[in-house]
């Protein structure tokens, strides 16, 4: 009995925390990237990147498909699209893209659902030797 006990006051505590954690560390700033009306493009020099998630709407808790494309640059077999709450740890997310044609890299993963309905994510790709970016979205709660 007071095993159980125990464990449901740690359940509540620990939706408490995030809860209060995601409401906590809100960011100022919005989405860049209206992702469920279809793919995103941004440039470093002279690379365009352009990301897609599907199915749409784009909802958390359910398997995704990442698609990243790669214009003005090759030589590249695999890209990670590293996914952060902005403002929440919610732990390490990263979707491994592998190269499926000339520029384009596909790979499969799931967005974690935050407990307090935010639905803000950053979606970080990094290509070596080139650099870093990001894009701002939102997903259906």
């Amino acid at each position: 009995m007071l095993v159980s006990v125990i464990k449901t006051i740690l359940a509540v505590l620990l939706v408490f925390y995030y809860t209060h954690a995601c409401r906590q560390y809100e960011p100022d700033y919005g989405p860049d990237c209206d992702i469920d009306r279809g793919p995103c493009t941004k440039r470093i020099d002279n690379i365009e990147i352009a990301i897609d998630i599907n199915p749409k709407p784009v909802e958390a808790m359910k398997e995704l498909s990442f698609t990243v494309n790669l214009r003005g640059s090759s030589g590249h077999e695999k890209l990670i699209v590293d996914l952060v709450m902005p403002g929440m740890y919610m732990g390490e997310n990263r979707v491994l893209l592998k190269k499926s044609a000339d520029g384009e890299f596909t790979g499969v993963g799931i967005i974690p659902r935050c407990p307090s309905g935010k639905r803000l994510w950053r979606a970080t790709i990094e290509i070596p030797d080139i650099g870093k970016v990001d894009f701002l979205f939102n997903v259906k709660k």
